[in-house]
This record gives C-alpha cells, structure tokens and sequence, in this order.
C-alpha cells in the first residue's frame, strides 16, 4: 500500500544519510501508552532491539538506529531514526519496513516479551536512584497526566502487557498508509 503521507527528501551539507519514518499514536490518556512502551521497546530501544540487531549487527547498514515513543495530550508520535551510508539507503529502508511488518503480523514471543520487560523495569528503577532523574520523572508526569504515578504503577502496567495486547495496537497504529518518511541526504554532487 502506498503511503498517502509523501516522502520527504532535503538535501544538506552531509555525509551519511539521516533517515526518519513516524507514525502518529494516541495520547497520555489512552492505558494502551504501556503497551507502546513495550512495543517501542522490542522494536528500537537498546542493542537488543529488534531494529539494532537487524539492522545494525547483521546487516551493517546503520552505526545508529533506534526508535522513540512520546505521548502527549490527545495524540503521540512513534517515530524511528538512523543513520544510514547513502548508498545502502534503500536496502537499509526494506529492512526497517520489514521489522515493521513483523511486529504488526507475528505475535512477539514470550522470551522476547520477558526479556524487554525486565529491560525496561530495570531501566525504571535505574532512573530513579539521583534525584535529578526523580525530579525530572516527576515533573513529566505531572505535566503529561495531571498527576504523580508511582515508578511502581509504571512497572505493573508494563508487566500487565500482553503478546496479543502489542499486536492489536501494532495493527491499530502503524499502517503503510499513514506512515511518514523523511530523509536528510547528501548534496548532489556538481
């Protein structure tokens, strides 16, 4: 399906090519923003992600990949960025699209959901040990949902995600023809 969200390309004084693909999610509001969490996880979150072994390790086609979640107020964003040698640009943007298509057709196996969310618990917990890193998770939350939540809430409701919960909301949300791509190419040679 062709994306009715162009392609967007802009040429700078670069070397390596800057690749984004995004997609639009729900806001704070919505109780499936842990199951995100965990998705964005799987997929673009640490060396063991999905992108980062697939992309990266096997492949070679990115030093640098990785994928953000953020929600906001009435809607969010989940967007991937790498950056890529230009001429493994197109190969490297299979791959990705394929890793999208695998999350949203095949159910995430029950080692891959343990292991991300003992990942993510401990990262939880990780953050909270300075103070800086607990005022900053405090004010987010506040600001985000009106309200405190307690690093324990965070972790059960990560707990709580299902298998069939990330493939419900991958087919909900990131759908070809709704998908954004943007590049950041090198200047054309003269």
């Amino acid at each position: 399906m062709k994306s009715v969200i162009p392609e967007i390309t802009v040429r700078k004084d670069v070397k390596q090519a800057q690749l984004a693909i995004g997609f639009r999610t729900f806001g704070v509001e919505d109780k499936r923003i842990f199951v995100f969490t965990v998705l964005d996880a799987i997929m673009g979150r640490g060396m063991s992600s999905r992108l980062f072994v697939e992309v990266r390790e096997k492949r070679g086609l990115s030093y640098d990949i990785s994928s953000r979640f953020q929600a906001f107020h009435g809607h969010g964003m989940w967007a991937i960025s790498a950056g890529v040698d230009v001429a493994k640009k197109d190969v490297a943007l299979k791959v990705i699209l394929k890793e999208i298509d695998r999350i949203r057709t095949r159910k995430v196996s029950a080692a891959e959901l343990k292991r991300v969310k003992e990942f993510l618990t401990g990262n939880f917990k990780l953050a909270h040990e300075r103070v800086i890193s607990k005022l900053f998770y405090h004010g987010s939350t506040l600001l985000s949902f009106g309200r405190l939540i307690p690093t324990e809430e965070q972790i059960a409701a990560v707990k709580a995600v299902t298998a069939d919960d990330i493939l419900s909301v991958a087919q909900e949300v990131l759908k070809d023809d709704v998908r954004a791509i943007s590049w950041v190419l090198p200047n054309e040679e003269k």
